[in-house]
């Protein structure tokens, strides 16, 4: 073919590219001359199997928005959590730290009452991001769980988002046990952030101590971000405390997450359904398993129990020499990375797929890397057949 026919063929292969692009388009109904593309969303679904009778729950119980420092609409985070196949999420803005809103209470000076309890603290209604997010959180089907962030100097005091707040403006005082305090008399269940974060080790802060003996502590995250804190989820089970997976997110999920090939950090709540109530129930009893960046963590129980409702085992033949050829099957959308019977390399075995394996023995013992109950510590789970 000469240079000039590959022109020629290139350029049309173009034309039509385009003109089949352009056939997505539809005829607008309030102006006949212009056309739209249709933008539906589309879901990113995880699958997760029942686990112990409970469904699978997938949660945010750390997020930020416009009215603290974070740079999205607390509606956007709404439809940002369906896209992402989460079922709840909990809006925790800062109480003391909210730079973006201090921006916009500037910008409307002279407009707005400013009633400061604290030099340098805009006031304003810190229930709001909440409340302006209901609507779209009911038509979405999220369950929105109110909440804040009480965000104190993390190397003394710590972060600690309280959640199911009924008034997020009587919670705030300058001590920061007395902020507990407040928001327990509100009923509300307190999580522990970042347990590290700007910090040598992962000791707990005297303040966080306290709190520890007055009960005011219901859980602890184990993933933040791009953080993970193994050598904190055997404390947090000793405990009883509940296990957090949480993006703590102030821009994009897709920026942080999605592009890379992740689901975003979450909790994974085993609850009767995806209702607040039903939600709080499971907290409350420490049944949750934290996820980021492709690992899994919690109590080794509960890491198995997952693992043996995602993953089957199947003798699809038995070969004359007794010899057993299994189809492993991952039924969950969460990938594993594996071992068995102690045997190299790891594989991973992806999301809604299946291997073939073949071994004379009559079990196997499937090693799991990615699921974490511990410092270097991961689950091994005995498959038996027939």
């Amino acid at each position: 073919m000469t240079n000039t026919r590959k022109i020629v063929c290139c350029a049309a292969g173009f034309i039509i590219s385009l003109t089949a692009l352009g056939q997505g388009y539809q005829q607008s109904n309030d102006n006949p001359s212009m056309l739209v593309h249709p933008t539906p969303d589309f879901r990113r679904e995880i699958i997760t199997p029942e686990v112990n009778g409970y469904q699978v729950v997938k949660a945010d119980l750390h997020v930020h928005t416009i009215y603290s420092d974070g740079h999205i609409s607390p509606e956007h985070r709404i439809k940002e959590a369906w896209i992402d196949g989460l079922d709840a999420i909990a809006i925790t803005d800062h109480l003391e730290y909210r730079p973006c809103e201090k921006k916009m209470i500037k910008f409307l000076d002279g407009n707005v009452t400013r009633n400061e309890v604290e030099k340098g603290k805009p006031a304003a209604d810190l229930n709001y991001p909440v409340s302006i997010a209901a609507s779209q959180a009911r038509h979405r089907g999220i369950t929105l769980i109110p909440g804040a962030e009480i965000t104190r100097n993390p190397k003394e005091v710590g972060h600690f988002n309280v959640l199911f707040t009924k008034d997020n403006n009587q919670i705030y005082d300058p001590d920061p046990l007395q902020s507990l305090r407040n928001a327990r008399k509100q009923g509300a269940i307190i999580q522990h952030n970042h347990p590290g974060w700007r910090k040598t080790d992962n000791e707990f802060t005297p303040v966080m101590n306290e709190a520890v003996k007055e009960g005011l502590i219901d859980g602890i995250e184990i993933f933040n971000t791009e953080e993970f804190y193994p050598d904190v989820i055997e404390k947090a089970v000793e405990k009883g405390y509940f296990v957090a997976g949480g993006t703590d997110i102030h821009s994009e999920s897709d920026m942080d997450y999605f592009r890379h090939g992740f689901f975003r950090d979450m909790t994974l709540i085993f609850a009767k359904d995806a209702s607040a109530e039903s939600i709080r129930e499971a907290l409350e009893n420490g049944r949750t398993l934290a996820y980021g960046y492709g690992n899994i963590a919690g109590g080794e129980k509960l890491l198995e129990d997952f693992f043996r409702a995602a993953v089957s085992v199947k003798v699809m033949h038995v070969g004359s020499k007794g010899k057993k050829y299994l189809k492993i099957t991952n039924n969950s959308s969460f990938p594993f990375v594996i071992t068995i019977n102690g045997g190299s390399p790891k594989m991973t075995l992806n999301g809604l797929n299946s291997f073939h394996h073949s071994t004379g023995r009559d079990d196997i013992v499937i090693s799991v890397a990615n699921m974490w109950y511990g410092t270097g510590k991961h689950p091994e789970i005995k498959f038996k057949y027939l």
